[in-house]
């Protein structure tokens, strides 16, 4: 297995800096004065400061040693200012981007380059860009740095929106970013862009454009337009016409599979590594030496990292019955043959289901109805149907209702009517709407409006496209059965656990962005759902509330929460005093010294049970990608190739005690030939970074990676949305799911997300 991680080589582990006090004020002082030879850095209360040139003897600060690893955030960002300033001096025609993570376009690779006229050739490009990061990881026992180096393509489009707007271009209502230089920065990092707004008028040279602070005034000469697809299609419709356009953008989406071809991928990122840390002098290739003036310095490995220390991953069976006797390795097979793991306590076995549809497709949607409800009898996954799959004895979808108009009051109003007019509240409503509702803004979109009405009246909702109803198969029935039957409150299977006399709770907490919109100033809330609780196999268990908070509140909410919940299902499962109680946390986010000490004070005040815990962060945010390069790939149904040099999924490297990297999608889960590489998941246990100075927390954290990475993985075939595993668990794909809805809702009126804490608590309403 390689890592897109080029090992670096240091001189030594020790080596000298100098080094002053910290302010603000010494710092500015340093870099006016001497930034053309030296770098400086804060760490802590010190300014770190490293000689690049010879020019002229400065002395400035006193000598530290200072131990690589032990001081790992030193060496980081000295490795990283060496490497900067190497660059610089031995690349000069390249502009880096942004200093770190190190990115920098690529001189060539230009996909467009030949369709263009040659007065836009080198102004408008799609050009490769390599990102270049730093990482401290764990290898045979010892610790070790190296770059990563990554690959994507980027639009360059370096005509400022004067020079458009004098050639006749509309630039009204245009999205436009403001690019200026850093102070000090001139020719040093290309020039910093923020998007800006759009442009509301013009005089002259100035645009008027409206920002999230009002409208304020530019220099047409400081602004471009922001580099979309639309945006720039729009540009070069305008200056060479549709059809020459049109076969732009055709040629690069026909590039694409090639470009994002792991093998490709590979050879690339292999190619880019040996001018950054090869030299060639007369046919002889020695390692790069990377060095400063005060003796520091390192060389790097051309090769990626070929590791092999990993976890035995296995894909779990799937339990269909309270005893575990009835059990399979495949869970849509195993529902078939058993039925549901709940099937002998399910209390709804005859569901009364709200239908809705536009009164166009009544024919259609009632066939869909039927053969969602009694199944297809020639279909290899459907034949049972929803009642015969789920063990129901009937399903009362007779009464449809029908809407006029695909608009909010038409939906709104035929399901006040039913409620009026109904002898007893349905258990579900199944509602069929068009996809064009995709397009419209959270505001104004009648999908969350549908959703918030029903869940208020504390009624799941499975919504369908017309596209769906009209062109419905086994599959589709299959996923949409499994759903509805999740929504009611059902848990169609769960996963074994080894015996252990430890009890466990597997705590998802999940997160949703929400802005107004994406310029620069936009105030954003990152709502969070504190919502799922899973037993060890699964389960899924919910504590007292459910509420979407600010990221600042997201906390203290949890705190409340988990003691309700941690009461609530002690008292349910009958857990005995003094039992060892295993609490692990998937969360979004790296957590605190605070948080660790509130959790640990919190452990105390349950003093009913011995409690451990963990925080692990499941993040698809992070730069390291895998490659097998022995995996020759698949041949799919028509023949073609798909997948050489992916992993195969539940391959996985240990980065580090704490971090493991699993292929969560391989070349069996790749969807057609044109999916690209597909990115692992890190799974990194939290540790407070004041460990040493707590000996009594320290004895309630919970470390064993082997065990929390086969977990994470045996929960990514808990998904209750479809058959095939996630590549994300459970736990994060379901809070994330609620964290969004909740964000979107926020916009209905009259919403109030304490609907959710009653008759819906313990119901998978959110799939």
């Amino acid at each position: 297995m390689r890592l897109n991680f080029f090992p670096i080589n240091l001189g030594s582990e020790k080596y000298q800096i100098n080094a002053e006090p910290y302010s603000d004020e010494r710092i500015k002082e340093l870099r006016n004065k001497y930034n053309v030879t030296h770098s400086f850095f804060r760490d802590g209360d010190k300014i770190y400061i490293s000689n690049n040139q010879e020019a002229e003897v400065v002395f400035l600060g006193t000598t530290e040693q200072v131990n690589a690893f032990e001081n790992y955030t030193i060496t980081a960002a000295l490795i990283k200012h060496v490497f900067f300033r190497d660059f610089k001096d031995r690349f000069k025609r390249y502009t880096p981007i942004d200093f770190y993570p190190f990115r920098f376009f690529s001189g060539k690779d230009d996909l467009i380059l030949n369709l263009l006229p040659d007065s836009l050739k080198g102004r408008i490009s799609y050009k490769k860009v390599i990102e270049i990061q730093l990482r401290k990881i764990e290898h045979n026992s010892n610790s070790m740095f190296g770059f990563i180096i990554n690959i994507d393509r980027n639009w360059i489009f370096s005509i400022n929106c004067e020079e458009i707007y004098k050639e006749g271009f509309p630039l009204e209502e245009v999205e436009v970013i403001h690019a200026e230089n850093l102070p000090g920065l001139e020719n040093v990092l290309a020039p910093n862009e923020e998007f800006i707004g759009r442009v509301k008028s013009i005089q002259g040279s100035v645009a008027t454009v409206s920002t999230n602070n009002g409208d304020e005034d530019f220099l047409l000469s400081e602004l471009f337009i922001r580099k979309t697809r639309f945006n720039i299609g729009n540009y070069l419709n305008f200056k060479i016409g549709r059809e020459k356009s049109t076969k732009i953008f055709d040629e690069i989406k026909r590039r694409t599979p090639e470009i994002y071809n792991a093998e490709n991928l590979y050879k690339e990122i292999v190619n880019i590594a040996t001018p950054l840390f090869i030299d060639k002098d007369n046919n002889q290739t020695t390692p790069h030496l990377f060095q400063n003036k005060d003796g520091f310095c390192f060389t790097v490995d051309a090769n990626p990292l070929q590791l092999d220390n990993s976890i035995e991953l296995s894909n779990p069976s799937f339990i269909f019955h309270y005893d575990g006797t009835k059990k399979s390795n495949y869970a849509d097979k195993g529902l078939t043959d058993f039925g549901p793991y709940d099937s002998t306590t399910f209390d709804i076995k005859n569901p009364k289901i709200l239908a809705i549809c536009h009164k166009s497709i009544r024919g259609t949607f009632s066939t869909f109805l039927a053969n969602l409800r009694d199944g297809l009898p020639d279909s290899n996954y459907f034949k049972k149907g929803l009642l015969g799959k789920y063990e129901l004895h009937s399903a009362d979808m007779n009464n449809i209702q029908e809407v006029h108009e695909y608009t909010k009051m038409s939906y709104l109003n035929a399901i006040t009517e039913f409620i009026k007019n109904s002898n007893e509240k349905p258990h579900l409503a199944i509602v069929e709407i068009p996809s064009s509702f995709r397009q419209l803004g959270d505001k104004d979109n009648p999908y969350y409006e549908i959703k918030a009405k029903l869940l208020s009246l504390e009624i799941p909702v499975q919504l369908v496209t017309t596209e769906k109803v009209k062109g419905f198969n086994e599959y589709i029935l299959n996923s949409i059965a499994l759903q509805i039957y999740a929504k009611l409150g059902g848990t169609p299977w769960v996963l074994p656990t080894k015996p252990s006399v430890d009890r466990e709770i597997v705590i998802g907490i999940g997160h949703s962005w929400m802005r107004d919109n994406q310029y620069k100033g936009a105030e954003q809330n990152r709502i969070v759902g504190i919502t799922t609780f899973l037993s060890g196999d699964g389960q899924y268990l919910l504590g007292e509330k459910i509420k979407d908070v600010k990221y600042d509140d997201y906390f203290d909410e949890l705190l409340k929460s988990l003691e309700e919940s941690i009461n609530l299902i002690s008292n349910e499962y009958a857990w005995q005093d003094g039992a060892t109680v295993r609490l692990l946390f998937h969360v979004f986010k790296p957590i605190k010294n605070i948080e660790f000490d509130v959790i640990g004070a919190l452990i105390k005040k349950i003093s009913r049970f011995k409690i451990q815990f963990a925080f692990i962060t499941i993040s698809k945010k992070h730069p390291f990608l895998l490659f097998d390069i022995e995996q020759n790939g698949i041949r799919d149904k028509f023949g073609n190739e798909k997948g050489k040099f992916i992993p195969t999924r539940a391959q996985n490297i240990i980065i580090d005690n704490e971090t493991c990297i699993v292929q969560m999608i391989g070349p069996n889960e790749l969807k057609t030939t044109k999916h690209g590489m597909s990115s692992p998941i890190q799974i990194k246990i939290r540790r407070p970074s004041n460990i040493e100075q707590n000996l009594e927390l320290n004895s309630m954290l919970y470390y064993d990676l082997s065990y929390i990475v086969q977990q994470v993985y045996a929960f990514t075939y808990l998904s209750w949305r479809g058959f095939l595993p996630s590549d994300e668990p459970a736990t994060m794909l379901y809070s994330n799911l609620i964290s969004r809805l909740l964000g979107k809702m926020k916009n209905v009126s009259n919403w109030n997300v304490d609907n959710l804490n009653y008759g819906l608590k313990r119901k998978k309403w959110f799939l």
